[in-house]
């Protein structure tokens, strides 16, 4: 589905957060203001959930994998499955551990998919049949190559039709670093603000879209950065590459196939 009718805004007006940075917003969001992961969770899956349904053209007959970590990263993959299913797509979900092994917060994402008799894959299952791959086995902490079940499933889901969720799985958010096995994703929806780390990597991340996981604009002050009105246009934006930090003008605009992005 084309994006020129979204209303989007410039990469250079967004404030490109370290990943120490991050961390801190989320504590600020939980320790200070209350608004905990699972809020925030909620949020991150329903713009991934969204992005779908936009970039896919909408649900009939559509069909989605959705590859889910153990941590809020999956967890955050679970709700847009259930949104999914929701709007009658057919969703199946890959988890890269079972329930007993993931975070609370996920293990109850996924309880709640297990009550409404979603479907899970066997994890040796392969290869993935679905129009679309949802990536949501790491998150912006990820470090070092993807190991064991984590990297059987990018391996399953190379040359499919992938939209990460904050960060292709792969990509290491602290260094700049895309390690194998890693995934190359037709679009990266970044949450809150976009991370320093994915400028190094564009031909992995796809056009980068931005999505409203609820941070404040006190939470921006406390942390330094200038509050930026963002989401005026709706909770899922499009950014712009025009003023990324050590692009040109123009560079995320072209999808990456996986030739583009192999290494």
């Amino acid at each position: 589905m084309s994006t020129r009718a979204v209303p989007t805004i410039a990469a250079g007006d967004l404030p490109w957060l370290s990943v120490a940075q991050m961390i801190e917003v989320d504590r600020i969001m939980i320790e200070d203001l209350g608004i905990t992961l699972a809020r925030m969770m909620e949020n991150a899956g329903r713009g991934l959930a969204e992005l779908t349904r936009r970039l896919a053209g909408g649900t009939d007959g559509l069909s989605v994998a959705v590859l889910a970590g153990g941590g809020g990263n999956g967890g955050g993959g679970m709700v847009a499955a259930r949104h999914l299913i929701n709007a009658g797509a057919r969703v199946v979900v890959h988890p890269a551990v079972d329930r007993p092994r993931m975070s609370p917060v996920a293990a109850q994402q996924a309880q709640i998919l297990m009550t409404m008799g979603a479907s899970f894959a066997d994890p040796t299952s392969e290869p993935l049949a679905a129009d679309w791959v949802l990536d949501a086995l790491l998150g912006y902490s990820g470090r070092g190559a993807p190991r064991g079940t984590v990297a059987d499933l990018i391996r399953s889901a190379k040359g499919r039709r992938v939209i990460a969720l904050d960060v292709p799985s792969g990509l290491d958010l602290g260094s700049g670093e895309l390690h194998e096995p890693h995934l190359c994703a037709e679009a990266t929806l970044t949450l809150a603000a976009p991370k320093e780390g994915l400028v190094a990597a564009a031909r992995a991340t796809g056009p980068l879209w931005l999505a409203d996981i609820s941070v404040p604009a006190v939470v921006w002050t406390r942390i330094g950065v200038p509050p930026v009105p963002a989401f005026r246009a709706g909770p899922v934006v499009p950014i712009r590459s025009a003023g990324r930090p050590g692009s040109s003008e123009g560079r995320q605009g072209a999808i990456p196939s996986s030739a583009d992005c192999s290494m």
